[in-house]
């Protein structure tokens, strides 16, 4: 169920160009920004603004609006009473988000939070602008076994029974992030390793993050978060990895390229992106920031950000500007390392994607992986089985390459066959 939430969350919707251009308006956060005056159906409006995380800052746009006939009183009144609900839901959702971090601080157990509350205490005018709906918490990998029976204790289920990391095929591979959810508190939480930037591999100066954090206070208790330029990078990255699917996430950059420009150390958010090869995320979302919702950085930061020519070709291929700058439904490129599917995720990634030696380093330990990890990935029992699939495990990559290679064959000849159809009949 949790899964089928973060999907439908990370979807886009069909929207109208006027409630496009309104809630570019509302995500700006900018409460002296002029409201475009425009024929929209103010219902749809209303769901964009929900489903886009913009309820607290569409209110309080509204609450320094000096025009009450526009927006429409109804559309006032329905922001003004989910705001009231959501006001209370957020208190609730604070209250165990703070237990969870009790009991962290309790067990000295390091981590660090990030989006959600974190970007909500430090970046926004009012943490109730900002609301969420899970808490996600970056830990050491060696801290993995700790954090999973904290939460188990907890009362959390997690999605995943894993409570050691799995083998590994190469000492960077480390799974992303773990889901536990806690029925009574309707918690979801996040627990997030070395892959901090989601690149597929953990990231090349894990100790740099922790070095460079800050405190917040969260409920009470003190907490590590991101430093600002950390910050900026990771939701950059973030936003980039689900395809620009919500507007708050836009939201959230603009609050530290706006209004926290002068703690900004763009030549240290530059060194860290260079160390990280996490020049393409960055860059883009930086674009696409300005041109939907006018909030720009330096042009030599951009400039130094700027992919190579191969790479912003591919980039174009599977995310069209035009069409992440619509708002509309789009498909959404798997932009993260992984060696499977093969044209889904694979091959997108090496194209466009940074950190590549990297990759052809883990795929070339693919071929003869460790004994532990291919027991670990089909799930052996006996020796036996495990020395038999050295020779199986190659064949077994080469089937799943040649049915992925098949699958696209067939759907280009089925787009043909239709296309013909098609000309037939109107001829």
């Amino acid at each position: 169920m949790t899964m089928q939430i973060e999907r439908m969350r990370h979807e886009r919707r069909p929207i109208s160009d006027a409630t496009r251009a309104l809630l570019c308006d509302f995500a700006v956060g900018d409460v002296a920004r002029p409201l475009h005056r425009l024929e929209a159906d103010w219902q749809e409006v209303f769901r964009g603004v929900c489903r886009n995380g913009l309820l607290g800052l569409t209110h309080r746009y509204l609450k320094h609006q000096e025009t009450p006939d526009y927006p429409p009183p109804a559309f006032r009144q329905w922001v003004h009473q989910a705001y009231r609900f959501d006001a209370v839901r957020m208190a609730l959702r604070y209250g165990h988000v703070g237990q969870v971090l009790s009991r962290f601080l309790e067990s000295g157990l390091d981590c660090m939070i990030v989006k959600g509350p974190a970007v909500a205490l430090v970046l926004y005018p009012d943490p109730a602008l900002r609301p969420f709906n899970d808490l996600d918490l970056i830990v050491r990998e060696r801290d993995w076994p700790a954090a999973h029976q904290l939460l188990v204790e907890m009362g959390f289920h997690p999605e995943e029974n894993m409570p050691q990391p799995p083998p590994k095929l190469v000492p960077q591979a480390v799974l992303h992030e773990l889901k536990y959810w806690h029925p009574e508190m309707r918690l979801l939480v996040e627990v997030h390793y070395d892959d901090i930037l989601n690149a597929g591999l953990a990231s090349r100066d894990v100790e740099g993050f922790w070095q460079r954090a800050t405190t917040i206070e969260v409920e009470g208790v003190p907490v590590k978060g991101l430093s600002l330029e950390d910050q900026l990078i990771h939701l950059c990255v973030h936003l980039h990895y689900h395809g620009y699917t919500r507007l708050n996430a836009f939201s959230d950059i603009v609050f530290i390229v706006r209004d926290h420009a002068e703690q900004l150390d763009w030549e240290r958010l530059l060194e860290i992106v260079g160390v990280e090869e996490a020049q393409v995320g960055v860059y883009y979302t930086l674009c696409f920031l300005e041109k939907l919702l006018g909030v720009k950085v330096p042009g030599n930061v951009l400039a130094a950000l700027r992919p190579d020519r191969f790479r912003r070709w591919w980039h174009e291929r599977y995310m069209p500007e035009e069409k992440v700058l619509s708002l509309q439904p789009m498909p959404r490129p798997d932009f993260s390392f992984y060696f499977l599917p093969v044209f889904k995720r694979l091959l997108p990634d090496l194209l466009v994607m940074g950190r590549r030696r990297d990759k052809l380093h883990c795929l070339a330990h693919l071929l003869l992986p460790p004994r532990d990890w291919l027991k670990y990935y089909y799930s052996l029992e006996a020796g036996w089985q495990v020395s038999l699939h050295y020779l199986l495990h190659p064949l077994k990559l080469a089937f799943h390459l040649g049915e992925e290679i098949l699958g696209k064959l067939g759907l280009a000849i089925r787009r043909v066959f239709i296309k013909k159809v098609s000309e037939s009949s109107l001829a």
